[in-house]
């Protein structure tokens, strides 16, 4: 017997990347003190910061980068309670209002003069710049200011589909989802909890780009798939990839679905082929390549295993969906 039509399996998608994820030892000590660090801007109700809380993106922070050290896992934390939180901000804002919210955003990270106001946001964005340059050359840099002009460019447009309720097609979709998911972020973050910098002429072999755009698509993707419920329940289910296979394919949520681990899959073939084709720079950049893939495969392993482990995306029957893998749209609050 299939799922209610209110329900529906999400894949295992764990199961494809076969990897293990474990969590940083430095991960108590650091949940106290970036939590501290987001509370003491007062950007959270007191109703709105509990709800916040619930989703622990500390675990998520050391299970993404559970082999940084202290410092560097208090950094990268930030960087993510910092990324959750302007989310969570702006996820009610209109195109108008999130036009200006990403603006501000831009001009808080590329600019070295004071921000636009005294919004306790781009006061954070402000600090964190400050603490990523100090700790990072011009390539990190670099790559930091281009992906976030990047995801915050892309936001508007995210908001433009959820007002206007279009559906784009599947290409429309992943070239701006590549995007707003700040994704390219964190995969620099990535270089930096290893401390290497790998260098332009890397990123700009075309072998190199095939396998980190089909990462970048797996980590979007599985974020898309996985937080369905809480966007349906929010009326926002419209910017989200199994709607855009649903209006394509012209099939229901069950297919869009099982489309999707199929897709994943063929993603993570496409990532594992183009890393056997890669050319060699020489030592020590092969290495440092190796573990910037291998940071990424941790990134994507590691996501997946937190998805199971909080109410942000699955509700709270989330520990029974780590064995079922059965969702409810029932059960979701707006």
């Amino acid at each position: 017997m299939g799922p209610a039509a209110q329900q529906f399996y999400v894949p295992d998608l764990l199961s494809i990347l076969n990897l293990q994820s474990n969590t940083n030892p430095h991960e108590d000590v650091v949940r106290a003190e970036t939590e501290k660090w987001v509370y003491l801007y007062g950007i959270f109700t007191d109703v709105a910061w509990d709800k916040f809380l619930e989703s622990d993106v500390p675990r998520f922070a050391s299970r993404t980068f559970f082999y940084a050290d202290r410092q560097k896992l208090r950094d990268c934390s930030d960087f993510c309670l910092l990324m959750f939180a302007l989310d969570d901000i702006t996820d009610d804002e209109d195109k108008k209002k999130g036009t200006l919210t990403s603006q501000a955003s831009i001009h808080a990270m590329q600019s070295n003069g004071p921000a636009l106001s005294s919004s306790p946001a781009e006061r954070m964005i402000k600090d964190y710049r400050a603490r990523f340059f100090k700790a990072t050359g011009p390539i990190l840099q670099r790559r930091l200011l281009k992906g976030w002009e990047a995801t915050f460019k892309a936001f508007p447009k995210e908001l433009e589909v959820r007002e206007s309720k279009e559906v784009l097609s599947i290409e429309e979709y992943t070239l701006i989802r590549r995007d707003s998911c700040a994704l390219r972020m964190a995969f620099t973050h990535i270089e930096y909890a290893l401390g290497i910098e790998l260098p332009d002429g890397v990123y700009e072999n075309p072998v190199f780009n095939e396998l980190y755009l089909a990462a970048l698509d797996m980590a979007w993707l599985l974020n898309d798939v996985y937080s369905y419920g809480k966007e349906h329940a929010k009326g926002q289910a419209t910017w989200n990839y199994l709607t855009v296979v649903m209006h394509e394919k012209s099939g229901n949520l069950q297919t869009a679905a099982d489309y999707s681990g199929v897709k994943f899959r063929e993603l993570y073939d496409r990532f594992i082929d183009a890393k056997s084709r890669l050319p060699s720079w020489g030592k020590p950049l092969d290495s440092d390549v190796a573990a910037f893939l291998e940071g990424v495969g941790i990134w994507l392993a590691g996501t997946l295993r937190w998805c199971f482990e909080m109410p942000r995306y699955f509700g709270p029957h989330y520990e029974d969906i780590s064995f079922t893998y059965l969702v409810d749209l029932g059960v979701f609050d707006a």
